[in-house]
């Protein structure tokens, strides 16, 4: 049965009540530092707070549409990038808050381009966009409701009941009369200020940095169609790796070859294919593991499980900006157990 508009208004305003107290810890940084740099009687501050509270309802209704139309693309939205950005602009904001207020104390000329930092409105617009817990799960909750009027609903009863935590606020402000708490507070704005700048950048700079990994990056799959594979093998382990050529058939449609190794201080590898799957024991020899370096390769401990080792390679791809090395390796009772099995067999070799 589909929810009226009341009952989603009024589970945006219960979700607003129960996470209203995560809104005061995440806002109350900001605002109060604001609130208190400026002389003002409370009813001022009252005032605004309600600007405040208009520029939150602002970026608020904005998302609930966005939420609510989009459905669930807008989880493909880098809520990264939208945060950090926020926080950066943030910081200018208070910065230059502080330097028209300054400015205005010492009766200076005040530069247009801080004439803007007066706007509270503006304040509670870039705090609005800031992806934090309350804020994350109102969103979610929008995307799940789906439809404009039905995000708009939720995140307006999600603002109401927010605001109640933040209306306080005002009569904190009435302090701002006192001389000593205004100084305090301009400290605090910078000090804010300095901290979200740095958040900001360093969210801006790991984007970025992922950015770059991500664009030098290539996709690496075991069983691309028609890509040509090889299996080369030390003559000690040569029956394990007949078995996984023969296994990798099946549920490959490319070229397979199978190289044995005798002689390990002599590897050709030149002609190899671009995918590897070598015997572990040939990468013992660290000139031949150099030879490799341009290579991308399975290394594999003979005997390590093929039924749990393909299923694993046709379910996964590898993104990587540099050669891939990925190891199978057995656990140390498997490996034991078969290190005293292939004992017993030379033994018995050498004993016929």
């Amino acid at each position: 049965m589909q929810s009226t508009i009341y009952e989603i208004l009024l589970k945006g305003l219960l979700l607003g009540f129960s996470t209203g107290q995560l809104c005061l810890l995440t806002c109350t940084p900001v605002y109060l530092p604001f609130l208190l740099t400026e002389k003002r009687s409370i009813y001022k501050s009252f005032l605004k707070v309600m600007e405040i509270s208009a520029g939150r309802f602002f970026s608020y209704l904005t998302f609930g549409a966005l939420a609510g139309f989009t459905g669930s693309k807008i989880s493909t939205i880098n809520r990264s990038l939208f945060t950090s950005i926020a926080y950066v602009l943030l910081s200018v904001f208070l910065l230059l808050s502080i330097f028209r207020i300054v400015n205005n104390e010492k009766k200076c000329h005040i530069p247009k381009i801080t004439r803007f930092t007066k706007s509270a409105f503006l304040l509670g617009v870039l705090t609005g966009l800031n992806f934090c817990p309350s804020f994350l799960i109102a969103l979610s909750s929008a995307i799940n409701l789906g439809g404009i009027i039905d995000g708009i609903s939720l995140f307006t009863g999600f603002f109401l009941g927010t605001s109640a935590f933040l209306i306080p606020l005002a009569f904190i402000g009435g302090l701002s009369k006192i001389s000593k708490i205004k100084v305090f507070a301009k400290y605090a704005s910078i000090i804010v200020a300095v901290f979200f700048l740095y958040k900001g950048s360093i969210g801006l700079y790991h984007l970025y940095q992922n950015h770059q990994l991500i664009k030098n990056s290539r996709v690496i799959e075991a069983f691309s169609p028609g890509k040509e594979l090889t299996v080369l093998t030390d003559k000690k382990n040569f029956l394990y790796f007949v078995s996984l050529k023969d296994s990798l058939k099946k549920n490959h449609n490319g070229e397979i070859h199978l190289h044995i190794v005798k002689n390990r201080d002599d590897i050709e590898t030149s002609n190899l294919s671009s995918i590897l799957f070598i015997d572990a024991l040939l990468l013992k020899n660290e000139s031949y593991k150099e030879k490799l370096d341009k290579n991308n390769y399975f290394s594999i401990e003979a005997q390590y499980p093929i039924s749990k080792m393909l299923p694993f390679l046709k379910k996964f791809a590898f993104k990587s900006t540099n050669p891939l090395l990925f190891e199978f390796k057995k656990t140390d009772d498997a490996r034991k157990t078969f290190e005293k099995k292939q004992a017993e067999f030379y033994n018995e070799k050498k004993q016929k």
